[in-house]
């Protein structure tokens, strides 16, 4: 027998039950009102919409509606570290760490609670052809954050006091560059000596030397060239975020991406590991059937593991390169494209014992490797299966988006992106192989490395 007394002849004495009932229901609907001003459950339902672009304030703008409750906004700008000088290099790493620091129209508390009190990120990326800023929250708060993208983007600032005290933020940053990444930028270097060749981090002797007259000259002189992409936003609100931008940086005008073959970089540490990047000359943005051969040029020698805790299997660098000895020589290849240049290349890890045979093998399978039709056909498979993964995600999708839109001025749909490469043939990936002469680096415990000459090129 329960001892819980019933109250509901008391309640319904008092007449509260019904109200209660009234006040739940008027409750529900409130909340059904303020879910529909910033998107409703069942527009969550809603299908991806396609790609919008347009003009607004002599700025390109691209969105996709992706009827999500997280909605993103980001400016990119055409200045990325080959737009650097040989006085300036490390700019790049330093702007975008001062993102988020004070601006000339909110200082740095004010940007830093008002985007949390929203929920939202903001954050900065860089690359050789690009900074971005991007500010993410629910679709119902981007309204109240997009104001800091804007100051950060457009109304830096650069105090130099703040500048100091982020200091050994790049230190850090520089210090934790794991070996492959060093490597991967000193073949940049030899590849191209300047403007493509300057590294992502500031040089050791310009740590501390970025003034805010420096900075603040670097943005005036390269942000001229911008573009605004949103993601999970309907395009007017896109247009109406761009619409307020006051750019009024001057365009870049980077040094030409020119390929040096011969060139040999060497950097010697007391690592246990060697690492060797060797590369040619694989193809720009500009030319889309040539990036194309490169990415297939790629997945051909073997561009990573397709299987968890795999090996490259049935890449031509299994075979050629890593052989029987799995456990202490790693190779993997690689293909970057920039507007007006590209690197087509191949990393190798080993230990010292093994990586003269190591380097030597993958120089042959680099310039003299042959695709046949099947290799081809199993290589335009993987791709087009990576073009769809990278843009799965949301976030995966603002970079393609803003990338595009920034370098070439218009969106590619993936169908056309596997038109694009259905339409390369054996032949095409052939010519990207057998035309390049080598540029080498390397770094770590290098002692057996052979030098550029003692390869066959």
């Amino acid at each position: 027998m329960s001892l819980q007394p019933t109250l509901t002849p008391y309640l319904r004495s008092l007449n509260v039950a019904k109200k209660n009932v009234r006040t739940f229901a008027a409750a529900a609907a409130g909340k059904t009102k303020e879910a529909a001003a910033g998107g409703s459950a069942d527009s969550y339902l809603k299908p991806r919409e396609d790609v919008k672009t347009s003009k607004a304030n002599n700025v390109t703008v691209s969105s996709i509606e992706t009827n999500k409750p997280i909605s993103k906004l980001a400016v990119f700008f055409r200045a990325g570290s080959r737009f650097e000088t040989d006085d300036t290099q490390g700019a790049t790493q330093m702007i975008r760490i001062a993102a988020g620091l004070g601006t000339s129209g909110a200082s740095q508390l004010g940007i830093t609670r008002n985007v949390e009190q929203a929920g939202g990120n903001l954050y900065c990326t860089s690359g050789r052809e690009y900074i971005s800023y991007t500010v993410e929250s629910t679709r119902d708060k981007i309204g109240n954050v997009d104001r800091f993208l804007q100051d950060v983007a457009v109304y830096q600032a650069f105090k130099p006091w703040e500048l100091k005290d982020n200091v050994p933020r790049l230190r850090l940053e520089r210090a934790n560059r794991p070996p492959e990444v060093r490597v991967l930028e000193l073949i940049h270097k030899s590849a191209y000596r300047k403007g493509l060749g300057y590294s992502l981090y500031s040089p050791k002797w310009m740590i501390g030397n970025h003034s805010s007259e420096m900075l603040q000259n670097f943005v005036n002189s390269n942000f001229g060239q911008a573009c605004v992409v949103g993601i999970g936003l309907p395009h007017e609100k896109v247009v109406e975020f761009a619409s307020r931008l006051n750019i009024k940086g001057e365009v870049g005008k980077p040094l030409p991406g020119q390929f040096n073959p011969g060139s040999e970089i060497r950097k010697e540490t007391n690592d246990s590991l060697a690492y060797v990047a060797l590369a040619i000359e694989g193809s720009g943005i500009a030319n889309q059937k040539g990036q194309v051969a490169s990415a297939l040029a790629q997945r051909v020698l073997g561009a990573g593991t397709r299987t968890k805790r795999g090996l490259n299997a049935g890449g031509k660098l299994i075979s050629g390169v890593v052989g029987g000895n799995d456990s202490e020589v790693a190779a993997t290849a690689f293909s970057v494209s920039y507007a007006d240049s590209g690197l087509l290349g191949v990393v190798v890890a080993s230990t010292p014992a093994l990586i003269d045979q190591s380097t030597r093998k993958a120089a042959d399978a680099l310039l003299r490797t042959s695709a046949t039709e099947e290799e081809v056909t199993r290589a335009k498979n993987q791709l087009k299966t990576d073009l769809a993964i990278a843009t799965e995600t949301d976030s995966g999708s603002l970079e393609e988006l803003g990338l595009q839109t920034l370098l070439t001025g218009k969106v590619a749909s993936l169908s056309e992106l596997n038109s694009l490469v259905d339409s390369v043939t054996a032949g095409d990936v052939n010519g990207i192989l057998q035309k390049g002469k080598l540029s080498i680096a390397s770094y770590g415990n290098i002692a057996n490395v052979p030098f550029i000459d003692q390869l066959k090129n």
